[in-house]
Formats: C-alpha cells, sequence, structure tokens
C-alpha cells in the first residue's frame, strides 16, 4: 500500500527489484523526506522487503547499496533509515540526536550524508507511510 500511494503521488524517487527466473524476491524504495531546517535534497529508505525465504541471502544489501549509490549520483544529499541500527550501519548510516523522527529513539533513527553538512531538525516522511 505504501509503495502504491507513494508511486500515485509522484513521491517514488527510486524503486529497485531482485528478479530471480520470473519471480520477484526483493524490493527496495526511496522517497523524499522533508526536514524541519528547511534542507532539500534528503531521501528515505523504505520499505526493505526481501521473501522470507531468501532472507540473509544478500539480496536486501544489494538493493540497498544499489539504491544508495543511484541517490548519490544523482546528486542527493543524504538519505535516512529507521530500523536496527545494527543492520543498517554496514551502509554506513549512524544515528545522530540532532536529526529526529517523531517518538522514536535516537539509535533507530539513522542517515547518511553524501554532501554537505547533515542538518537537524525533525523529519517527516510523505504522507503515504501514515497510511493504515
Amino acid at each position: 500500500m505504501i509503495i502504491d500511494a507513494l508511486r500515485t503521488a509522484g513521491a517514488l524517487t527510486l524503486s529497485l527489484v531482485a528478479v530471480e527466473g520470473d519471480e520477484i524476491v526483493g524490493h527496495v524504495a526511496f522517497s523524499p523526506v522533508s526536514i524541519e531546517s528547511g534542507t532539500a535534497g534528503w531521501f528515505g529508505l523504505g520499505p526493505v522487503s526481501v521473501l522470507p525465504d531468501r532472507q540473509g541471502s544478500g539480496i536486501g544489501k544489494a538493493l540497498i547499496e544499489a539504491g544508495l549509490a543511484k541517490l548519490k549520483e544523482d546528486g542527493a544529499h543524504g538519505c535516512v533509515v529507521l530500523g536496527d541500527p545494527h543492520y543498517y550501519a554496514r551502509f554506513g548510516f549512524r544515528n545522530d540526536p540532532a536529526l529526529r523522527y517523531a517518538d522514536v529513539p535516537a539509535e533507530y533513527f539513522q542517515h547518511i550524508t553524501f554532501k554537505g553538512p547533515t542538518p537537524g531538525g525533525e523529519v517527516r516522511y510523505h504522507q503515504a507511510f501514515e497510511v493504515s
């Protein structure tokens, strides 16, 4: 539902799929986020999905790495993610308490800066993430 809502709103910046044979086995999406400071050029990573029987095989890692490389190549300033700090640290994501998301504990909201200074303030994802 989130992906459909992002696509309908024209807010799905990057969508990558992993295919084996004729089966989609993984997907990653990136969409713009807004930051309280007004800093532009930042994106949110997610959702990320891999078929349960294929998790742990490197599909998610490959999709995330390809997506981050494409964002950087296209001139993005940075990317945020809400998730397991141990998992996302391998991609260069780090926590900065100055960059916040709702009432989420700081260690679970992380960022990677591609260029320029890391902004501060509250981050908001597209309203598609509020779809239930």
